[in-house]
């Protein structure tokens, strides 16, 4: 575990056009996630209400470019956080290159590679990604701005970083919607009726927002401001990034209470999004431990002498690396096993 010293000289411009590059990498996903824009990205259905048995989306898509798009639009604010964390001028600039370059591939997949529709199967009319254009746009500009004022190399928890991110995206990568424009049924579980709750509008929102990406856009945040910002503020966002992580269980663990009770037999272990509860648990453990570097070599070699017994005068601090290693491991192992259970 090494330690470096955090340099506190950094411009308040500086930092907010770094940090509002991020917001503005991920403002796809933010708005998508608040229904606006939705008919032009592919992974939505291009016309709301046409009909009743369809649900809007997202969809997992069966066009290739339409899901490399997809993907590419999710994991843009993180790739651009993650470049920001080395703070020299070349890593902002290929921040840039990553911007046009998934605005470059959104374009010609509008105009050219439109696809189906996920809720018709016809092929979708030609519809400027207006929300990409404008948010690359200003993104690009920022980091443009930023890249005049370099700041020194640093890596903050990389590998914890890297495991929020995954928790985060969890849902993106196994549950959203089959497309179904000849399969209606597959989706009918979504209108089950339930007894009527106060959460009910609250968590059919959350269940989307996941889904579309919005605990990943929290990570990035988190990872932003910790590379642009002091270290308090780096400290507070990343605090609140996990905290609004977290909201996502609790709202679950409040809807099975509320709407399951002693009528349903539905298990509580398949009702928590416990994924959320990971990224949250990585996103603070990396804001508040951002010096504690995992590798793969490490955590090897002390594996090995634990099992040979050889663990007498190690530095507590590589036990605590240890311990977090094994904890992901763990974790991840259980969540790709539960995803592909029955059950789910």
């Amino acid at each position: 575990m090494t330690q470096v010293p955090e340099a506190e000289t950094r411009s308040p411009a500086t930092a907010a056009l770094r940090f509002g590059a991020v917001l503005a990498a991920s403002g796809p996903v933010i708005l998508t996630t608040f229904e606006v824009g939705r008919q032009s990205v592919g992974w939505f259905c291009s016309a709301t209400g046409s009909d009743p048995s369809a649900m809007e989306g997202p969809y997992a898509l069966e066009s290739m470019p339409g899901e490399l798009l997809f993907w590419g639009v999710l994991l843009l604010p993180v790739v651009v956080a993650g470049l920001l964390l080395h703070g020299s001028r070349r890593a902002t600039l290929t921040a840039v290159a990553a911007v046009g370059s998934v605005l470059a591939f959104g374009l010609v997949t509008a105009f050219l590679l439109p696809g189906p529709d996920p809720c018709t199967g016809q092929e979708r009319a030609v519809v400027p990604p207006w929300p990409l254009i404008v948010c690359y746009l200003v993104a690009a500009g920022a980091l443009l701005l930023a890249a005049r004022s370099p700041l020194p190399r640093r890596r903050y928890g990389l590998i914890l970083w890297a495991g929020a991110v995954t928790a985060a995206a969890w849902a993106a990568m196994f549950h959203r919607l089959t497309v179904t424009y000849d399969r209606f049924l597959v989706v009918s579980y979504g209108r089950i009726e339930v007894p009527e709750s106060p959460w009910d509008g609250l968590a059919w929102w959350s269940g989307d927002a996941d889904r579309i990406g919005l605990p990943v856009v929290l990570v990035a945040s988190a990872v932003a401001a910790r590379a642009a910002a002091s270290t308090r503020w780096g400290r507070s966002a990343g605090t609140a990034a996990a905290a609004a992580l977290l909201l996502f269980p609790l709202l679950d663990v409040a809807m099975y209470t509320s709407w399951y009770g002693s009528d349903f037999q539905t298990p509580f272990a398949d009702s928590v999004r416990w994924h959320l509860l990971l990224a949250a648990v990585l996103v603070a453990s990396a804001t508040w431990s951002p010096w504690m570097r995992i590798s793969w070599a490490g955590t090897v070699r002390l594996t090995r002498d634990m099992i040979s017994g050889q663990l007498k005068g190690m530095i507590p601090g590589r036990t605590k690396v240890l311990a977090v290693a094994v904890v992901i491991a763990t974790a991840t192992v259980w969540l790709v096993v539960s995803s592909f259970t029955p059950t789910r």
